[in-house]
């Protein structure tokens, strides 16, 4: 009787084990990817893309873009707002503390009623308080936060803002932002815009959860700074979804954010099937394949030795991006000179025919094949997934105005024409700058040209840039008096892009995106002191002249965006917003301090078990569908048998 009833214990034991491990991931869908480490997901502070993505997870704007039911476009809808933004211009025409004119009737100033079951994942309301205090931490004049640019300048600039930001303006209630009630708020902008741009800049607004984000201010010199968003227990989340843990250097786990509105309000029926996010950080290209053909990632990209392997595969996406990549020169004499030691030059680059003549020497097509076949060659400062009218769909790259300034600045008669290759002229323009740089002693005869070329790390993407670029200044400096002479040499350097603007770096391949429906702004990237890379190129004091209207009009790189996105032009017809763009984009090139190679197209594999809404590249505010639409043929436990059932070896 013992003996049986051990071994009905130790069989049911058997069975409950059984159960338990059987439903582990039952009902689960956990998309699963490896990413870059971020050091911050801080809305006020974060910069790159991987930081990015764990917000873009944890929040919700007031609006956001979705696929239509077609699945061929996108439409508008309402998150944190309980409908769209009405224009209450009039109630603020004349308004003198907010500069609105007395003229105004349309566009200045947007009323959004919020939901009332918006809440943290703590359960605390978000409330009208929520967004004012969140707005006053971006602009928060000690602590000079990153993002703060999102609200003093560009389309969504509130009045005074800057002002504010600067210290000139220290009442909070100058800024063009107002609590009407709860649940009622008000944007003054600093210029007119459209419902759409009021939908789509003001949409995303980011909130900060007061009492964490004071919680964790620190005093450093004259800068306050909050390491809010930096773990664990400094993050808070009003989105889908939340952080449950983190590992740094190592991994993050993100899980459905149970207090978020949309998983009750009606609204979201059918939508955001997936569960949480498991993101490994790894960034070697090989580790992520592996795990990617093991089951162990949901995506994975496609290198170019991979790309024959994976060409046909029908689980590849191919995504147009906006970011142009380009390769980005310290101009600045000084601290070029500052680097030389004796027989060792460096201040050659800061001759803009030596960078031309680089230009010259740069196969565009050539760097694609070896970098990311899967993408176009770059010639302009923005590509083609910049939308210059929302209304009709045109591109600002195939407007005339833009057209116009490529076929000028490469001297071509046909867009298909260009190549930006002339290795005779760079030679040219090589043996013009050495001449040059002699005459001014700025040379030595038999003296090397070393350019530091600063990479995040030597991933073999990186090194064959570096190889690249060897070959063509190599090719460049034959037959000049430089031949031979010019010696690339790649540092690592994890954060470059930061070391850049304190002109440490002599090269690095750079790139901007984002705003692809609102293209004006993004000439702020290339001008605002801030946001430019290339040090040495001072956009404030680099004068351009253009014609508006039969009259010729000279100001400033930055003036003209000031101008374009916050002035006259603001509202200015979409010929002569691309005029300014296009003559502004044409005076940036002509410097030869940024040189456009690729317009970014990732490729991509998708795993056995994830169906996107859409087969097909809808554009860059949707997609094929994204995670708001994205489905699972499988759950997590599923999934996991499957992969067993196939050895850990998936075939694709």
């Amino acid at each position: 009787m013992k003996h049986k009833s051990s071994v009905f214990i130790f069989a049911l034991a058997a069975l409950f084990f059984s159960c338990t491990k059987s439903t582990e991931g039952v009902g689960k869908y956990t998309y699963r990817f490896a990413n870059g480490s971020p050091s911050t997901w801080n809305p006020t502070d974060w910069k790159t893309g991987a930081e990015g993505f764990i917000i873009s997870r944890t929040v919700s704007g007031l609006y956001d873009f979705a696929l239509n039911e077609s699945h061929d476009g996108y439409e508008t809808v309402c998150e944190l707002a309980e409908d769209f933004p009405e224009d209450v211009t009039e109630l603020y025409a004349g308004n003198k503390t907010y500069g609105v004119p007395a003229s105004a009737k349309k566009g200045w100033a947007w009323r959004v009623k919020l939901i009332h079951n918006a809440k943290w994942d703590d359960g605390t309301p978000i409330t009208a308080e929520t967004f004012d205090y969140s707005i006053r931490q971006f602009l928060n004049p000690q602590m000079k936060n990153y993002r703060a640019s999102n609200w003093y300048e560009g389309t969504g600039a509130l009045a005074n803002a800057k002002a504010y930001y600067d210290g000139e303006v220290t009442d909070w209630n100058k800024v063009g932002f107002e609590m009407q009630d709860d649940y009622t708020i008000t944007f003054i902008l600093t210029k007119e815009i459209s419902s759409f741009l009021a939908c789509y800049t003001l949409g995303g607004t980011n909130l900060i959860k007061e009492d964490l984000y004071e919680a964790n201010k620190k005093q450093t010199g004259d800068i306050i700074k909050s390491s809010y968003c930096t773990s664990l227990e400094t993050s808070a989340s009003f989105g889908p979804y939340k952080i449950v843990s983190y590992q740094p250097d190592k991994m993050i786990r993100l899980e459905k954010n149970e207090n978020w509105y949309g998983w009750t309000d009606g609204r979201h029926e059918g939508q955001y099937q997936t569960t949480g996010y498991e993101i490994q950080f790894i960034t070697d290209y090989n580790t992520i394949l592996n795990l990617f053909l093991q089951g162990k990632l949901d995506e994975t990209g496609i290198s170019v030795t991979d790309l024959h392997r994976f060409g046909n595969s029908d689980f590849r996406q191919t995504s147009p991006e906006s970011y142009t990549y380009r390769i980005s020169f310290n101009s600045d004499k000084k601290t070029l000179k500052d680097e030389e030691s004796p027989g060792i030059n460096h201040s050659i680059m800061s001759y803009v025919d030596f960078r031309h003549g680089v230009a010259l020497a740069l196969d565009r097509q050539k760097f694609v094949n070896l970098t990311s076949p899967a993408s176009d060659p770059g010639y302009g400062l923005l590509n083609h997934a910049y939308i210059s009218n929302p209304e009709t769909g045109e591109t600002y790259r195939s407007t005339k105005e833009a057209e116009d300034v490529l076929l000028e600045l490469y001297g071509t008669e046909k867009i298909s024409d260009i190549t930006g290759y002339d290795i005779v002229e760079a030679r040219k323009y090589i043996q013009k700058a050495y001449d040059l740089a002699l005459k001014n002693n700025d040379i030595k005869s038999g003296d090397k040209v070393q350019i530091d070329f600063h990479t995040y790390n030597t991933s073999d993407g990186n090194m064959r840039i570096i190889s690249f670029f060897q070959d063509a200044v190599n090719d460049a400096s034959t037959g000049t008096s430089l031949e031979g002479k010019i010696i690339v040499k790649q540092i690592t350097d994890e954060n470059y892009l930061s070391t850049m603007q304190q002109g440490k770096v002599d090269v690095a391949v750079s790139a901007w995106g984002g705003s692809t429906m609102d293209p004006y702004s993004t000439l702020w990237c290339y001008t605002a002191p801030e946001a430019i890379q290339e040090y040495g190129f001072d956009a404030t004091k680099e004068m351009v002249t253009i014609n508006i209207d039969g009259k010729n009009i000279s100001a400033s790189l930055y003036d003209w965006y000031v101008k374009l996105c916050e002035g006259e032009y603001t509202n200015a017809p979409y010929k002569t917003r691309n005029t300014i763009l296009a003559r502004c984009e044409k005076a940036i090139l002509e410097k030869y301090c940024t040189i456009p190679v690729r317009y970014q197209t990732s490729t991509s594999l998708i795993s056995h078990r994830i169906k996107e809404a859409s087969d097909t590249y809808v554009n860059s505010l949707v997609g094929f569908g994204g995670e708001r639409f994205r489905k699972f043929l499988m759950d997590d436990a599923e999934w996991d048998a499957y992969c067993k059932r196939n050895k850990n070896q998936l075939s694709y």
